[in-house]
């Protein structure tokens, strides 16, 4: 094998395998990677062509015909196309291009390169061969050739600085083109100058060009294709001084050579180039004048914002209705918006300079909001909310919530930022709601929450001191009283009842209403137990004396249960249960006397135990029914909604309320399944109604909910399956909650409730203002509706108590929600109701709870009565305070 063979023979093999796996690469590629494999495989097999077809001995061969013309053309063909492909592969690696102008500028980069790269090549090579320049058509396809050839390198540096791609196979193909182009160059200056075939430094370029190509798409196979560098390499100013710089040398190189003299060829390349770095200078100029006045309209703009910004927020902080004082280090006002005047009566101006102390309250003996200022700068504490008392400037106290932040060191504050909003108002409702929730409302004494806080009180602190003894007691006869005079009348007599309670004790025994006609007494400690005795027959004695109610004779006893923590327990639970399962014992023993609970007493045990042996066969044998009590708008008189109310039908005992099984039923675990049978009764029910009902198209119902269903985790997907299977929208479910259970069960809860109200179901809170009525829970929980409890409604007369239920339909409505009265029974309570906005009631007045067939009739006379005020028609169950719970 010849020398000339082996030159030209492995760099073909070589460009014939990097086309085929280029091509196969291509295919998992994608974007300008994609581009640029797609056209060097076919590069490559044009050099190959070129390269081959270029060694036979019909080339050139003038006695060859038309064979040595037809290879003559394929040769000249593939040599001018494999370069041209390659400088398309490799201007695809520069990426997409944004605007004209950086079109303009890439080709002129390339143009000052490429004729840098001539100029270079002329005066080093090619002058001294051709003088003056080329002659002839072969010289000048051998310039065609190599302008052609230099491109490929020259465009390879250029896509190497201005390309977003990061691998480095396509960085190692790009620069193996160009060493194959160089080896071109050399081997057209080897064959047209010194008349010789391919010379070795040819082949050595050639080889070492295709095997750099082979690396770099060898590197890319199996890899993952990382993405583009965004930020890419710019370059302009290295590629126009390495253009000016190739020139200057060759040119002074050439004049130097020549003794001073330029040929013409040299004249106008180095003028090109110096026309072009004029051209390119003067574009870049033109783009940087336009980036500087973009930047200015940007920081323009950005001013403009953020004096607009500064505007707007000192707007907010001066017509703000919170107060924001500065405090500087010496504990003086610095800054007062405002809200100052507002808040404390005082000019905002007058304050600079004052002592902090004027203006803060400090009359509970507690650590001062000064003190608070200065521990915050002791312990370096950076934010903190806090409740601060302030001073008006007519000396009252003004309550705030505070955000305080530590600004001492900010050197365009230095101070203590107050961010300060009134609660008076606030707080003053919420001890007024704290009051009533720790004390009946109708007789005024302690109810049981405050009686059980005391209890428990109590058998802390004397622990070590003696026995703590408890009273029950329940009215006998009570029930008779409603049922002939009416809850007027049963309320006057417990209203009489209290105040004899009160009056047969002694001053260190706590008496209190536990609910309807249900009392309990907290003895004093040291009462001996002969002593509990006398007193509890004494309480028997004065509450069998009759009583004036409503000018008529009323005679009522009570039975008393009487528990020590020596014999029943020593938690509040199990010495309350004691006493009442005493007084159910003094019941059992003819009424009006008293017993003392002691553990032989099963009578009582065995009936809860009878009791809950019925009631789980109650569930068994679904003995429950529910009734439907109207809620009724007060304004138009319509009905807009019903409460589920379940009753459960005794085989023995007949109709049972609520309130003798749900509290057994919640202690043995039952309330879950009841509650169950309650909500799809109920969704089933209200569903129907509200396609085949006319005016009852978008009737509500409301259920009420349990502590234990509300910690039940299949609570949620009841619910959602419920509501799919009744067809009820879940808008028209309302769940209730009283107070105890969302304060008791909050943390638990509240995921829950979350959920509930994200589906569409309302939520309301029952019995509002009987529990703990505390704002901070009201504001965190998500509820739709407040329930305003019957004793309220039972305070509103012509000249009655409004206060307390406009302070709560008032707050309502400020916090967007719903009310709902209970126990309406009265026309003038109505009124009263929707005077101060009150919008849905139910009660005695508009209809008892009646049974699922007399509903649709209700809702039919509602649409048609002649006004809002007139009840509906009663029918359905007696009117009883055991029913209607």
């Amino acid at each position: 094998m010849s020398t000339s063979l082996l030159l030209v023979g492995v760099p073909v093999v070589l460009a014939a395998v990097a086309a085929v796996i280029t091509a196969r690469l291509s295919r998992t590629r994608s974007g300008p990677q994609r581009r640029f494999w797609t056209f060097i495989a076919p590069a490559s097999l044009a050099w190959g062509l070129a390269t081959t077809t270029s060694q036979l001995p019909a080339v050139g061969d003038p006695a060859g015909g038309v064979t040595s013309t037809v290879l003559g053309l394929v040769v000249l063909g593939t040599i001018l196309a494999w370069p041209t492909l390659a400088i398309s592969g490799i201007a695809m690696l520069t990426g997409p291009y944004q605007t004209r102008g950086s079109v303009v500028r890439d080709v002129l980069d390339i143009l000052l390169l490429v004729l840098a790269g001539l100029t270079a090549l002329w005066t080093f090579v090619l002058a001294p061969v051709w003088g003056d320049g080329p002659s002839g058509l072969a010289g000048w396809l051998v310039v065609v050739i190599i302008v052609l050839a230099i491109d490929v390198p020259l465009t390879g540096f250029h896509a190497l600085l201005r390309s977003p791609e990061r691998e480095r196979g396509v960085r190692l193909a790009a620069a193996g083109l160009g060493v194959v182009c160089l080896g071109d160059i050399s081997s057209a200056r080897s064959y047209f100058v010194d008349g010789q075939g391919t010379d070795a430094m040819s082949g050595a370029l050639w080889g070492l060009g295709w095997a750099l190509v082979l690396v770099g798409a060898w590197l890319q196979r199996g890899r993952p294709q990382l993405p583009p560098d965004s930020r890419g390499l710019s370059g302009d100013a290295v590629q126009t001084a390495a253009a000016a710089i190739v020139t200057v040398t060759a040119t002074v190189f050439g004049l130097v050579r020549s003794g001073g003299t330029s040929d013409p060829v040299s004249f106008w390349l180095s003028t090109s180039v110096l026309f072009f770095v004029v051209c390119r200078t003067l574009l870049e100029l033109r783009r940087t004048t336009r980036l500087q006045r973009h930047l200015e309209r940007k920081v323009e703009q950005r001013t403009r914002a953020l004096a607009d910004s500064h505007r707007r927020f000192a707007a907010l902080v001066a017509h703000g209705s919170d107060l924001v004082i500065v405090v500087d280090a010496e504990e003086r006002l610095d800054y007062a918006n405002p809200g100052a005047a507002r808040l404390l009566g005082v000019d905002p101006g007058s304050t600079f300079g004052r002592p902090a102390a004027d203006h803060l309250h400090d009359e509970d003996g507690a650590a001062s909001s000064v003190d608070v200022l200065r521990s915050m700068v002791v312990t370096g504490t950076e934010h903190l909310e806090v409740r601060l008392a302030l001073r008006h400037a007519d000396g009252h106290r003004v309550d705030v919530d505070a955000v305080v932040t530590n600004l001492l060191h900010d050197p365009d504050v230095r101070g203590m930022v107050i961010n300060a909003r009134d609660v008076s108002d606030a707080l003053r409702l919420e001890r007024e709601l704290s009051r009533q929730a720790f004390s009946d409302s109708l007789t005024g004494l302690p109810n049981r929450a405050l009686f059980r806080d005391r209890l428990e009180q109590a058998l802390r602190s004397r622990a070590s001191r003696g026995p703590v003894k408890v009273m029950y007691l329940d009215l006998d006869g009570f029930k008779a009283v409603n049922d002939t005079l009416g809850h007027d009348a049963g309320d006057e007599l417990l209203v009489a009842v209290a105040q004899r309670l009160v009056a047969a004790l002694r001053a260190g025994d706590t008496v209190a209403r536990l609910g309807g006609d249900e009392f309990a007494v907290l003895l004093d400690e040291g009462i001996e137990l002969e002593e509990a005795k006398d007193l509890a027959q004494r309480l028997c004695d004065v509450l069998r004396r009759p009583f004036d109610v409503r000018g008529a004779e009323v005679r009522v006893g009570t039975s008393v249960g009487l528990a020590s923590s020596r014999t029943a327990g020593r938690s509040a639970e199990e010495l309350m249960r004691a006493a009442d399962t005493a007084m159910y014992g003094a019941k059992a023993a003819g009424k009006g006397t008293y017993a003392i609970y002691s553990p032989l007493m099963l009578e009582a045990l065995e009936a809860r135990v009878k009791l809950e042996a019925d009631l789980r066969r109650a569930v068994e044998q679904h003995q429950f029914r529910v009734v439907y009590q109207p809620l009724v708008d007060i304004g138009t008189g319509s009905v807009n909604g019903v409460e589920a109310l379940v009753r459960w039908h005794h085989p023995e005992r007949g109709l049972i309320g609520p309130v003798d099984f749900i509290p057994l039923a919640e202690s043995t675990g039952l309330i879950g399944a009841i509650g169950e049978y309650v909500l799809r009764e109920a969704c089933q029910q209200v569903a129907g109604w509200r396609s085949t009902v006319p005016g009852a198209e978008n009737l509500r119902v409301s259920v009420n909910l349990s502590a234990q269903q509300l910690e039940d985790p299949g609570l949620l997907s009841l619910v959602t399956q419920v509501l799919q299977e009744t067809g009820l929208p879940a808008t028209s479910l309302v769940l209730e909650i009283t107070e105890g259970v969302l304060v008791n069960h909050h943390e638990a809860a509240l995921s829950t409730l979350n959920a509930l109200r994200a589906m569409g179901v309302r939520l309301a809170i029952d019995d509002f203002g009987t529990g703990y009525s505390s704002l901070s829970y009201l504001h965190r929980l998500p509820v739709d509706i407040l329930k305003i409890d019957k004793s309220f409604v039972d305070r509103l007369s012509d000249n009655g108590d409004l206060s307390l239920v406009d302070a709560i339909v008032s707050m309502a409505t400020t916090l967007g929600l719903a009310t709902v009265a209970e126990g309406i029974e009265h026309e003038h309570q109505r009124t009263a109701l929707q005077i101060q906005g009150c919008d849905t009631g139910q009660g005695y007045h508009f209809s008892p709870p009646v049974s699922a067939e007399l509903v649709p009739e209700l809702v039919v006379a509602a649409l048609t009565s002649p006004s809002a005020a007139q009840p509906l028609e009663r029918t359905g169950e007696p009117s009883t305070a055991s029913v209607e719970g």
